[in-house]
């Protein structure tokens, strides 16, 4: 079959090759009779990648082609020999919303009359995991959900799945790309792809560290760590997720730059993908939310149950007019709220009642309702626990943490629980004790307790006490001042102790800088698009010298290579700098050439300290 140039494609966005053209053979139906006039050009694709076909024919017939009726015809699915068609494709995994599992697609007119020409578009996906090669997708003309050939001649399109090169680039998507502030459930993904120069994925990559950087000042997280800072992933299959949470406060809004790059594969080019955090939107739901959801039986207790605006997001919003609310409960014999209606005042999100445990044992659903709302219940539980006889760690952050000396302010926490012998929570205040021994002796650790919940002691050991009636734990807020591995050991007079490991990172003799990393990396190259690093020294493992020796010692940053005819960055801070706890930052800006532009960094107090290097590229 020839194939010729598909002139009029361009209304529907496929480019046309250059290829020349034939007519159709005999019409196998009565009235109906087509002839080839052209199609799009052959595609080359990597895995993951999309492309779309097109196809033109005349209509030599005597009927026209008008689709959602008996005369409506479909490009259909046919096999390799050309001739067995309106069949299922040996190809289907590359369908992408063909018109069903016989049928590639349809006109794109409703109407094709005689003489005119009818096109036929359809889009096709190259799986992952594709092996290289030549895909064929044959085709040709038939009555819709029927297997009369109107055309047989054997158009056919290819598809060329190339061999994926070497890593050379990266690619960014994020999605959604506008989310709510003020919710930490209100998410968005970014999905970062090693790819070669061909934009093929480089799906054997199982090794290369991916960092997503955010431009900061709106308060987002990457997957769960601090607020405006970067995270790193290992590539699976050569594609890295992250995970970015919305800023806490709902007033936050604008648009957030996520840039990627590799910091052990530095010579890839970066990418860069927006995201934007909106206000609030309408309220769609009512929330409810207990003050305390664990009681003891026995006496009565009272708590408050909260109800709360939410829009389709979940995120908390406000009331155009005052909203009533309606509290109820659906067991009277375990629980009553009072009073049973609210209001949230305009521009409120919140309406309040109380909730009255009676003391008997069992569980209690409390609602918050409002017309046009979608409810959210909450439940208490009443719970007859036996003797407090055992302690029970029921969280713990403390492991692997880096503390004080490593991260400024950072700290951990180890929640204890009295408990019956069945594992019941003991609503009974007690006092419980914190001890920090090094790992399986009896030495005290360097690390202490600074604060704990309810307010209690602080220092190795530190004791605070359960509320009893209205709480059954305590929790201990650790810091420490160096790195070692500690049995956090929970003792209460006679009952079971509860033990739990913690561990701190901290920090040697200092030894080195550490790797330069850029943040945002990339950036524009616009002449205002800029960039920082914080070089820190560290010792031998890799833990930053805070204190002491190395902590205070000046900085320089230099440019050591660019792959532009000039550079394509400037530095625009103060250079040398004398570190602050073993830190000096340095901000680069960007002079409007694209390129890559090396720095190096060198401890110029004093000798044996190793120098580092990193990129910052400008696109």
């Amino acid at each position: 079959m020839l194939h010729k140039i598909l002139t009029a494609v361009t209304a529907l966005a496929v480019v046309a090759s250059l290829l020349a053209g034939a007519a159709g053979q005999a019409a196998a139906v009565s009235g109906y009779n087509s002839a080839y006039f052209g199609e799009s050009a052959f595609l080359t694709l990597g895995p993951g990648q999309s492309g779309q076909f097109a196809v033109g024919f005349n209509n030599i017939g005597s009927t026209g082609w008008l689709t959602g009726s008996t005369s409506q015809v479909d490009l259909a699915i046919c096999l390799p020999d050309k001739v067995t068609c309106n069949t299922l494709s040996p190809n289907t995994a590359f369908a992408s919303s063909w018109l069903s599992s016989t049928d590639y697609a349809t006109t794109s007119t409703t109407y094709v009359g005689p003489g005119q020409t009818g096109y036929f578009v359809y889009n096709v996906t190259v799986p992952a995991g594709t092996t290289p090669g030549t895909y064929r997708f044959n085709g040709d003309l038939a009555l819709h959900a029927t297997a009369s050939m109107i055309h047989q001649e054997g158009y056919y399109q290819d598809v060329n799945v190339p061999s994926v090169g070497a890593a050379a680039k990266l690619a960014c998507v994020a999605a959604p790309t506008s989310i709510a502030a003020g919710q930490s459930t209100t998410t968005s993904t970014t999905t970062v792809t090693i790819q070669d120069s061909l934009g093929n994925t480089v799906t054997g990559d199982n090794s290369t560290t991916l960092r997503l950087s955010q431009a900061g000042g709106l308060g987002a997280t990457i997957n769960g760590g601090l607020a405006d800072a970067s995270a790193t992933v290992t590539a699976v299959n050569g594609v890295g997720i992250f995970t970015l949470t919305a800023p806490a406060l709902s007033s936050t809004t604008g648009s957030d730059q996520l840039s990627a790059n590799s910091p052990t594969f530095p010579t890839l080019t970066g990418c860069v993908t927006n995201v934007t955090f909106t206000a609030p939107g309408a309220p769609a739901s009512i929330k409810t939310t207990l003050g305390q959801s664990a009681f003891p039986a026995g006496a009565p207790q009272t708590t408050i149950a909260t109800a709360t605006l939410k829009d389709a997001n979940g995120v908390t919003t406000t009331a155009a007019a005052a909203t009533t609310v309606t509290f109820s409960v659906d067991n009277g014999s375990v629980c009553s709220v009072s009073p049973t209606s609210g209001s949230i005042a305009a521009a409120a999100s919140t309406a309040t009642s109380t909730l009255t445990l009676t003391g008997v044992p069992g569980s209690c659903t409390v609602t918050a309702a409002s017309t046009g709302l979608t409810s959210g219940p909450a439940t208490a539980t009443v719970t007859a626990a036996g003797p407090a006889a055992k302690l029970a760690i029921t969280a713990n952050t403390c492991t692997n943490t880096p503390t004080t000396s490593n991260t400024p302010g950072s700290t951990c926490a180890i929640t204890t629980q009295v408990q019956d012998a069945a594992g019941n929570p003991v609503f009974v205040a007690t006092a419980i004790t914190l001890n920090l021994f090094k790992t399986t002796t009896t030495t005290a650790c360097t690390a202490t307790v600074v604060s704990t919940t309810p307010a209690g002691g602080s220092g190795n050991p530190a004791t605070g006490t359960s509320l009893g009636a209205t709480g059954s734990t305590v929790k201990f807020t650790i810091s420490d001042a160096k790195a070692e591995t500690c049995d956090a050991t929970a003792s209460s007079g006679v009952l079971t102790a509860a033990t739990a490991p913690a561990s701190f990172t901290g920090f040697g003799a200092a030894a080195t800088l550490a790797p330069i990393s850029f943040t945002p990396n990339p950036i524009p190259a616009n002449g205002v698009a800029t960039a920082s690093t914080t070089v820190c020294v560290r010792d031998a493992a890799g833990n930053k010298v805070t204190s002491g020796t190395g902590a205070t010692d000046t900085i320089s940053l230099i440019r050591t290579a660019f792959t532009g005819a000039t550079p394509s960055t400037t530095l625009v801070t103060t250079n040398p700098q004398t570190a602050t706890a073993g830190c000096a930052t340095f901000t680069v800006q960007s002079t409007m050439v694209l390129g890559t532009d090396t720095y190096t960094a060198s401890d110029v107090t004093r000798g044996g300290i190793l120098p580092a290097s990193g990129t910052i590229q400008a696109q």
